[in-house]
């Protein structure tokens, strides 16, 4: 992986889900995620890039090195066939409304370890 989004709300397309319905909010509570999230990796010497994705849309998605940490609420409105195009892990609504990443965040180092491992 070099990158992962965090996609929490979409602004674009025919499904636009929000956190909160307050894009300025939506937008704090998503940025105070990515940050202790890249400041995690960072401690444990893992620098990759951690941006939200408001445009995120699965015709457009493609499987490439991007981790998609997806909010659960979005991902069960999706057929499972169909995020099987990227990689993903589903995260619940509440960690993005409290803009903490911490119970997530071994999922997310065990998910870049299989990877690193697929890659060697």
């Amino acid at each position: 992986m070099t990158q992962i989004k965090i996609v929490g709300d979409i602004w674009t397309g025919k499904y636009q889900p929000a956190l909160t319905g307050n894009r300025i909010v939506d937008t704090g509570l998503l940025t105070q995620f990515c940050v202790k999230l890249a400041a995690w990796l960072a401690q444990q010497n893992i620098k990759l890039s951690v941006k939200i994705e408001h445009e995120f849309s699965l015709s457009k998605a493609v499987k490439d090195d991007t981790l998609y940490l997806i909010d659960s609420n979005i991902v069960a409105a999706y057929p499972e066939s169909s995020l099987s195009k990227v990689n993903y892990l589903p995260i619940k609504h509440q960690n993005f409304l409290h803009g903490n990443p911490s119970s997530i965040c071994r999922s997310v180092l065990e998910w870049l370890k299989v990877d690193f491992k697929q890659q060697s």
